[in-house]
């Protein structure tokens, strides 16, 4: 099947995604390169961007960085419908109680957009950047998400991901991933041994919206070296309470699981 066409908008505003906090300045070239698009497109986008406000050009360096006008679309998206303020208690709670990296995942547009980031206070700990996408089968973000939506929207996600292999324990095949969802689906939690990146196992649970779907997921990301049995289920049962009240919170409301472990009906 051929991919569709992108549509001008689509290619200038797909842009904005390769600025990420480690590559806070791009060049013509290498975004050209990212994006897959050849200079002349890529000109074009970055030059409508730039009036917009949404980029800005270093005069003396001609790199483009991120502009104003994405600031105030977020001020105005959350004062008109608080997320960041609900969201941000819940992973600074979290890294408090695991002393491990907290983080949570909306769900937006088919992305996984990691939104917010608490880090603990110690030498080693998980690094996460706020502004990058998540891979959905890398992930214990991912697996939390698309094991709540229908399995044509899974499949789609899976498709997009091209299943990249990131380390030794990424999930290597969609049989494979269909089995995580389903244990995730059973256990009421993701877990992601060291897929993503070597020596981290996360692991998260979804919330829902309004209409039952997941919105996103809360996670905490933890430094195998340091992740035993006892850390484990501090963080399963301190992620599951999150996210019931993270529901509850957003007007949500919890699906009804197929299966209920010993854990979530002690939960309840």
């Amino acid at each position: 099947m051929s991919k569709p066409v992108m549509s001008t908008v689509d290619k200038a505003l797909s842009l904005l995604r390769h600025f990420t906090v480690q590559n806070p300045t791009l060049g013509l070239s290498e975004l050209a390169r990212l994006a897959g698009f050849d200079k002349t497109t890529t000109l074009r986008c970055l030059t409508a961007l730039e009036r917009n406000g949404f980029v800005e050009q270093d005069a003396r360096t001609k790199h483009y960085h991120l502009g104003l006008a994405p600031i105030n679309l977020a001020r105005i998206r959350e004062q008109s419908f608080p997320l960041m303020a609900i969201l941000q208690p819940h992973v600074e709670a979290l890294r408090d109680l695991t002393q491990e990296t907290a983080h949570a995942t909306l769900l937006s547009s088919g992305r996984l957009m990691n939104v917010s980031v608490a880090e603990p206070d110690r030498a080693t700990r998980v690094f996460m950047d706020p502004s990058i996408d998540l891979p959905v089968h890398a992930t214990a973000s991912g697996l939390a998400i698309a094991a709540h939506l229908p399995a044509s929207e899974s499949a789609a996600m899976i498709a997009a991901s091209d299943l990249e292999q990131f380390t030794q324990n990424t999930l290597p095949s969609e049989p494979a991933f269909r089995a995580a969802l389903a244990q995730t689906l059973t256990q009421g939690f993701a877990r992601a041994n060291q897929s993503y990146e070597a020596d981290v196992i996360g692991t998260s649970v979804a919330f829902f919206g309004a209409n039952g779907r997941p919105a996103g997921a809360i996670a905490v990301a933890a430094v195998a070296s340091r992740f035993d049995g006892a850390l484990a289920r501090k963080i399963e049962t301190a992620l599951l309470t999150a996210g019931q009240k993270l529901t509850r919170e957003l007007g949500g409301i919890q699906p009804a699981a197929p299966h209920q472990s010993p854990l979530q009906e002690h939960l309840k």
